[in-house]
């Protein structure tokens, strides 16, 4: 930037005078920037023009060609309170005769109500959804489950095991139905269970069912989980490792390939118990190293400078080259009591766990204790073992599988505990099952369709292409079902794409004959100040709806529109017809631009009163119908399609020109940088100029008072 100096000698206003010598200079920037703004308008009015023209393409237009619209079918039923029915078009017009035996049923099962259980204290409380199933009673106060009790649940999701020991809960039942795929929940307030199949349905049928374990069974199963180091999976590893165990006892699964499937979790199992392990000699380390008591309340001096390192973001080697003095002052600028200095120590020893744990020096201990084991008497028994040992251990008590995990002992009473007893999908009525339980049986829906019986497992069946809602039994009546042609449906199909074609070409015929907006300009930051919100928003939209006036794209796209809907069509019989032999026209009011009007239609201001000559023909000939409208459509539908096709100017599916006017604005953006370098030289030079001259003026004053001090 040149130096500027105002006018001290020349006495002028430097800075006004090149403001206005650049004023005319900017005006040619200025305009650029309009032409760049309403090409950007225009481009956005395009883009919103073309996303309803595409919508109207792929929607109205396209289903309006295709013939599936005129041969809709309507059913109607003699009893809605029974049946309800719907038709395709594929459904053959007639009469259908329906009954209705039963209707699809959903499995339910309501519980008994729960009997209370006794606290340590011997007193009575409600059952909660944490209430362990060991503390569940009978009607005369026995306890009902024990540790290797199973649940069994088998539904259409394929079959639970859930083996209870004392730390199973209502809750864990709950979960292990919905598992299942049933809904089931425990009401506390009503004290029952209310369980029920996922769908209605004979198939959807479920069994719930209860046994025990023997001693060797339960022994078997501690072997396998102490194999696998059960106790330091996660809780997801838990889930898979059970699902494994069920498998193999309800025979889905052999010993062998659960076996398999086990030795994985040996190796997560000792990697987990390898973590904690060197995790817990690391903190060990810190502590000794950062405590100085063992209740970790009082700091040594690394502690202390661990902890002035950590917030003051000082190196280790600088806080330790600090004077007695500066080390003293950056611990009271700390502003923290010796608790709150312990408890930041306590976070930051395990923010640098974290970190060594992951460092490669312990990754290799961790890989070697996994394959190796750890000769440490404060590790576990798990870990002191080798991962050889682990498997050998896992592979001997798998062996014993077969001699060992038998069939399980019925105990079905059990259940009782639950308010239940044995489910097997029957019936059971309210007061007739000890538990005082009820059960819904699973059922289809059946009907006789012309004689025909038919069933389904929803309250919906479809057949010959009727899909009938079943919602009540007929006891032995009949219903009749009528499937007719749908006029009135083809009626408001052809209703609804007239109604959204003149939308669209009235929005457009708007745009084309816009008024000019040829004296309005696009306002400066200058300009918008001067005037309110409301006359730049006015003045703003007169530019914007002019934008399109006389657009030649808009034009042929508006020409495509009347055009081929005003055509004539050559039907099969080899008459010509048109819309106007429909009874659809275009008004007298040359204003209106080719919108069409259904005559005699009761929401047509203008022909309302006409003879309604589509719905009559719809009646008489829909056929005719059909043909005229599919082939005038068909022919809009052909030439839309040409017209959004890609080319230099414009991009697939797009109606206008919108490659060109990118270019054109990138152009615009290019001409207004370079015109801004332009007047920044520009400026410079004249203040350089003016900067000159008042160096020269200076000189001069200097000269004559140099003279006049030597006269």
């Amino acid at each position: 930037m040149a130096i500027r100096m105002t006018g001290l000698n020349s006495g002028l206003d430097t800075d006004t005078i090149v403001q206005a010598l650049m004023s005319a200079q900017r005006m040619k920037k200025t305009k650029v920037e309009s032409k760049k703004t309403k090409l950007e308008w225009k481009k956005e009015i395009w883009s919103g023009l073309n996303t309803k023209l595409y919508s109207f393409y792929t929607d109205s237009l396209s289903k309006i060609k295709t013939q599936g619209v005129y041969k809709t079918k309507a059913a109607t039923s003699s009893d809605n309170s029974k049946v309800t029915a719907t038709a395709t078009s594929t459904a053959a017009e007639g009469t259908y005769k329906v009954k209705v035996n039963s209707l699809a049923s959903a499995q339910y099962v309501t519980s008994g109500k729960l009997n209370k259980t006794v606290d340590e204290n011997g007193k009575e409380q409600a059952v909660t959804s944490k209430t362990k199933l060991v503390n569940l009673k009978d009607a005369s106060g026995n306890a009902t489950f024990t540790s290797g009790t199973q649940i069994t649940v088998n539904s259409a999701s394929g079959t639970k095991i859930l083996t209870v020991d004392e730390n199973t809960s209502v809750n864990d039942f709950v979960s292990l139905c919905n598992d299942a795929g049933l809904n089931a929940s425990f009401d506390e307030k009503q004290q029952r269970f209310f369980i029920s199949s996922g769908s209605s349905g004979s198939e959807q049928a479920f069994t719930i069912t209860a046994g025990s374990l023997s001693q060797d069974q339960i022994d078997t199963m501690a072997a396998w989980k102490e194999a696998v180091g059960y106790d330091s999976l996660s809780t997801a590893d838990k889930t898979s490792v059970t699902t494994i165990f069920n498998k193999l006892q309800t025979g889905d699964m052999t010993a062998e390939k659960a076996m398999e499937s086990l030795e994985k979790y040996v190796d997560k199992s000792r990697k987990s118990e390898a973590t904690s392990y060197y995790k817990q000699q690391l903190t060990d380390d810190y502590n000794t190293k950062y405590f100085a008591d063992e209740e970790q309340t009082q700091l040594t001096d690394e502690g202390m400078t661990a902890l002035l390192v950590s917030k003051t973001g000082k190196t280790e080697e600088e806080i330790n080259n600090m004077s007695e003095e500066e080390r003293n002052q950056a611990i009271e600028d700390l502003k923290l009591s010796d608790e709150a200095k312990a408890k930041a120590v306590k976070k930051l020893v395990t923010s640098k766990v974290s970190a060594d744990i992951k460092t490669d020096e312990y990754k290799d201990k961790i890989a070697d204790a996994v394959e190796n084991g750890i000769a440490d008497d404060t590790a576990s028994e798990f870990l002191q073992a080798t991962r050889a040992e682990n498997v050998s251990a896992l592979q001997t008590t798998t062996a014993g599988y077969n001699a060992t995990m038998s069939t399980v002992t019925d105990a079905n009473s059990q259940l009782q505990g639950l308010g239940l007893s044995a489910i097997t999908g029957s019936k059971v009525d309210e007061g007739s099952d000890a538990s005082g339980m009820v059960v819904i049986e699973a059922s289809d829906a059946e009907i006789e369709f012309n004689g025909a019986t038919l069933t389904s497992d929803t309250a919906s069946l479809t057949v010959n292409g009727l899909t009938l809602n079943i919602l009540d039994v007929t006891a032995g009546d009949t219903i009749s079902i009528s499937v007719t042609k749908d006029t009135s449906a083809v009626y408001d199909s052809i209703k609804d794409f007239i109604s959204e074609y003149n939308a669209l070409l009235k929005e457009m015929n708007t745009y084309y004959s816009a008024e000019s907006a040829r004296d309005y300009d696009v306002l400066t930051d200058e300009q918008k100040e001067a005037m309110s919100d409301d006359e730049v928003e006015k003045w703003e939209t007169k530019i914007k709806d002019s934008l399109l006036r006389r657009d030649d794209t808009l034009s042929a796209l508006v020409s495509s529109f009347r055009n081929n809907m005003s055509a004539v069509y050559t039907a099969s019989n080899g008459k010509k017809y048109s819309l106007s032999s429909l009874g659809i026209c275009t008004s007298t009011d040359y204003a209106e631009g080719g919108l069409l009007h259904i005559k005699g239609d009761e929401d047509d201001s203008v022909y309302a009163d006409s003879k309604n000559t589509l719905e009559s023909l719809l009646n008489s000939d829909p056929d005719l119908v059909m043909e005229v409208f599919t082939g005038l459509t068909s022919k809009l539908y052909s030439d839309l399609q040409k017209k959004m096709g890609t080319s230099t100017l414009s991009s697939a599916l797009t109606f206008y020109n919108d490659k060109e006017m990118t270019s054109q604005i990138s152009d615009y953006k290019e001409e207004i940088t370079k015109w801004e370098s332009k007047l920044n030289t520009m400026e410079d030079n004249y203040y350089s100029q003016f900067t000159a001259m008042e160096k020269a003026m200076a000189s001069l004053n200097s000269q004559q008072s140099l003279f006049g001090y030597y006269s």
